[in-house]
């Protein structure tokens, strides 16, 4: 019993012992159950929902600004919260310089970089910003648009790691401190280099970033943009600290309708590649910049019948208050002269000027939103009127007047030097209030001009003849120029007495051009339903005027002139008969320099800026006369205007009476440019031998050279050969060698010139970048620039002519068997007079024989 009372136990524990070991094993599955179902859960918690878990605690003690996105200060981190709903939205982010320490390069006022266009994108992780590809595009109707979208993705710029999601998970929120101050070259307070720079062997100022001293500190938010302000503090020329303004400005969900450019008429133009299966291959074309003015919806019909109405959004300008209040009237009449052009298309009040807002808190002259006139205090001299742009359509969304403070001591000194000798008015050290504030007013209308899209019109003063110019009927209605686009400044041509019979010395308020320009950019074409059907309109309006030369447009030559039509600083329609008259004018004022100049002069020095600037208007006249050397006219053709070439030569007779023009003045130089009335106080500013030795060294431009062969090439009837040309340099530079004549000191310079030149084009010469080495007192003007800068060789291109860019590179003109026997002609000479003249004379002619013989023995 005992044994079986021991097996029954034994049996018992057995049974019991199962459902204890049943019962551990159910607590262990429920509590894995539990375990994977939390994780299971932590798994589906996506990275939206930890985004809103985060979004309190990230930004528990935040400051937040509210607008298009809300930006979220906290300590010295700032996030952008930004809404899923606009994330693909065009934007431009822009950076201005508020306040700098250095103004070398670039002043408070400024964007030193085009603003860029972007956009954002977002995956689980991260928020992308991208610069958003605008100059190719193609039809989305085509076979091929599939293929272009594989090809031309846009590149993603910066990439952001997204820190929370908002409550709603609506928007995403993402650090953003980095752009705002880090080291981002494309906001960047530094300029980049441009073509003059490495021309003239100039480098922009730069420099690295000091992170510990750079800062964001200020926010504005807006319901269609943003502002950031940060300083930033870099390690370039010493210390150096900027306050910049970055703007991130959402463009119009849809863009404005574009209008194609036309060569024809000048406009700012954005180029655009497009592919298509209706052309066979890539079709070019370009659209303009302009501002999207329109009538409002309610004044549609009014518009159309023909009434004058204002338009849904017009231009405003804010007016800085740091000009002078004895300036602003003239400025804000500058830029409301151009109201004129818009009410001839129909709109009243479309540009207007305002004061800055002193009760709008939200108003910022550095926010892209507003359109503004503003002072810098530099010792520049100039003015700017640049303009940023949808880069989708070409509408300009902003526009800036940068007024440089010393403009007014241009100004006053082109005045004077222009108009002195016939102007009394002009010959005092302070301008009236009135007389400056024309002065401001042109530069005004303008700069203005050219925040409307209007690019130089430097061909418009062509079209006035030279003796029109000293009519005061004439003047009177057309001023000096057909355009305020072209550099044209003041009355030069104009003769003692010719202001007392009413002859006009400036240019107009607005030029029939500018007007003309207006319509053919602005006119809304109600029946064109395509940029494409706007063609045929607009081709009409140019066709309307062809003909007429105060409705040409010549655009701005790129580097040097060589359009004899198209230059800077020119009058009228004959460059030689205007110089001359504005030498005569400049020989009265180096009479009466002293006299004039004597008000607030105790120690010469108003005398001796004034004599400079003598001098610089004489090499301007020397400038528009030499382009007419190798000159090219060009003219941009188009099917059905009878047949008009692209480009014509200019006249044999133009280009003798050029050279003729050069070494008169240049050879009467000492006569009145030295006057001692005034040099006997100041010195001479630079030597008559530098600037004759330049202008012998024009003489050699590969341009001129390379032209003339092209003319004889496509002409030969009516060439004036380059074979001609150098005939006539080296009879007019020996002419008194030739006739055993005593020789001037003017004769003098330019022989040894020539010699030098003449063996240098055989090679037998090397000079440094070129350029003789006494060259180096010339100044550093833009005219002197321009004296020494050989734009290159002449070469064709698809319509037209452009310069090959290479001041280094030699032409075949220059291997032209015609310099080889003019250095044979001129060393032939100099053995034959190498001992007539006086002792001075002899020992020129053996020093330059000497050098021949040398270099062309011996090579050295």
């Amino acid at each position: 019993m005992h044994k079986l009372l021991h097996v029954a136990l034994i049996a018992l524990l057995i049974c019991a012992a199962g459902p204890a070991e049943a019962r551990a094993g159910l607590f262990k599955s429920k509590k894995k159950k539990a375990a994977k179902e939390q994780l299971a859960a932590e798994k589906s918690d996506s990275t939206e929902n930890k985004g809103k878990k985060a979004y309190e605690k990230l930004l528990k003690d935040a400051k937040t600004y509210k607008g298009m996105f809300n930006v979220h200060v906290v300590k010295d981190k700032y996030y952008f919260e930004i809404p899923k709903n606009i994330l693909h939205r065009d934007y431009l982010l822009a950076s201005r310089v508020s306040s700098i320490s250095n103004n070398k390069d670039i002043a408070a006022g400024q964007m030193p970089r085009s603003p860029i266009h972007i956009t954002f994108s977002a995956d689980e992780k991260n928020v992308y910003i991208h610069k958003k590809r605008t100059t190719t595009e193609c039809d989305t109707t085509s076979n091929m648009y599939q293929a272009f979208v594989r090809n031309y993705i846009d590149p993603i710029w910066n990439a952001y790691k997204i820190e929370a999601m908002n409550p709603d998970s609506t928007a995403y929120v993402i650090d953003i401190t980095d752009l705002f101050v880090g080291d981002v070259p494309e906001l960047s307070p530094f300029r980049e280099s441009n073509i003059w720079d490495v021309l003239m062997r100039k480098k922009p100022l730069t420099g690295s970033l000091s992170s510990s001293k750079s800062s964001i500190i200020g926010v504005k938010t807006f319901p269609q943009n943003i502002n950031i302000k940060s300083q930033l503090t870099y390690n370039a020329d010493g210390a150096f600290t900027a306050t910049l303004t970055r703007n991130i400005i959402m463009l119009p969900e849809t863009p404005m309708r574009p209008r194609y450019y036309d060569p024809r008429v000048g406009y700012f133009a954005e180029s655009r590649n497009r592919y298509t299966e209706e052309e066979d291959g890539i079709k070019e074309y370009e659209i303009i910049n302009r501002w999207n003015i329109q009538p409002k919806p309610e004044d549609l019909e009014r518009y159309k019948r023909g009434e004058l109405v204002e338009p849904a959004k017009p231009i405003v300008y804010y007016v800085d208050p740091a000009i002078p209040e004895k300036w602003r009237k003239y400025i804000k009449l500058g830029i409301e002269d151009w109201q004129k052009a818009f009410e001839a298309i129909g709109f009243k009040n479309a540009i207007v000027a305002r004061d800055y807002p002193t009760d709008d808190p939200d108003f910022d002259p550095d926010d892209i939103r507003y359109s503004c006139y503003r002072m810098i205090t530099t010792p520049t001299q100039n003015s700017m009127g640049p303009s940023w742009i949808d880069p989708r359509s070409g509408e300009i969304i902003q526009g800036d007047v940068l007024f440089y403070s010393n403009i007014v001591r241009l100004l006053h000194d082109w005045r004077f030097v222009q108009t002195g000798a016939v102007d009394p008015d002009v010959r005092k050290a302070v301008f009236s209030d009135e007389l400056m504030g024309s002065s401001l007013r042109y530069v005004a209308a303008h700069e203005i001009g050219h925040t409307l899209g209007l690019a130089h019109n430097f061909g418009a003063s062509h079209a006035f003849p030279v003796d029109s110019l000293r009519s005061p009927s004439f003047t009177q209605k057309y001023g000096t120029t057909p355009s305020i686009m072209d550099y044209t400044r003041y009355n030069y041509v104009a003769q003692p007495g010719d202001k007392e019979r009413g002859v006009c010395l400036t240019p107009p308020d607005l030029g029939v051009y500018d007007i003309y320009a207006i319509k053919w950019g602005y006119k809304p074409i109600f029946d064109a339903a395509t940029p494409e059907d706007e063609r045929e309109t607009l081709d009409l309006w140019i066709r309307e005027k062809a003909g007429d030369p105060m409705y040409k447009f010549g655009p701005q030559p790129f580097i040097n002139e060589y359009d004899p039509a198209c230059k800077a600083e020119d009058l009228g329609d004959n460059s030689v008969k205007a110089s001359e008259y504005g030498i005569k004018n400049l020989k009265v004022i180096m009479k009466n320099l002293n006299e004039w100049t004597k008000e607030k002069d105790p120690d010469y020095t108003r005398l001796f800026e004034t004599y400079k600037q003598v001098w610089q208007q004489m090499q301007r006249y020397l400038m528009h006369v030499s382009v007419s050397l190798g000159g090219i006219y060009s003219e941009m053709p188009v099917r059905n205007d009878g047949g008009q070439p692209v480009l014509h030569f200019a006249p044999k007779e133009e280009q003798k009476a050029a050279l003729d023009f050069i070494f008169t003045t240049l050879e009467e130089l000492p006569e009145w440019a030295f006057d001692p009335s005034v040099t006997k106080f100041t010195g001479p500013y630079y030597s008559a031998a530098t600037l004759q030795d330049v202008m012998v060294y024009r003489m050699f431009f590969m341009n001129i050279s390379s032209s003339l062969l092209l003319f004889e090439q496509l002409d030969p009837e009516n060439a004036y050969t380059y074979s001609e040309f150098m005939d006539d340099l080296y009879n007019r530079i020996w002419k008194r060698t030739l006739r055993r004549q005593k020789l001037t000191p003017a004769d003098r310079t330019f022989q040894r010139a020539y010699v030098e030149k003449i063996l240098d084009s055989n090679g037998l010469l090397k000079q440094n970048g070129g350029m003789p080495d006494s060259f180096a007192g010339i100044g550093d003007s833009e005219i002197s620039k321009q004296l020494v800068t050989d734009p290159g060789q002449v070469v064709m291109t698809d319509k037209g002519i452009t310069y090959e860019l290479n001041v280094m590179a030699e032409t075949k003109a220059m291997k032209n068997p015609i310099f080889y026997k003019k250095m044979m002609d001129t060393y032939t000479l100099l053995k034959q007079v190498q001992n007539t003249g006086d002792a001075s004379t002899r020992a020129h002619y053996q020093s330059l024989l000497f050098m021949m013989k040398q270099k062309m023995e011996h090579g050295n």
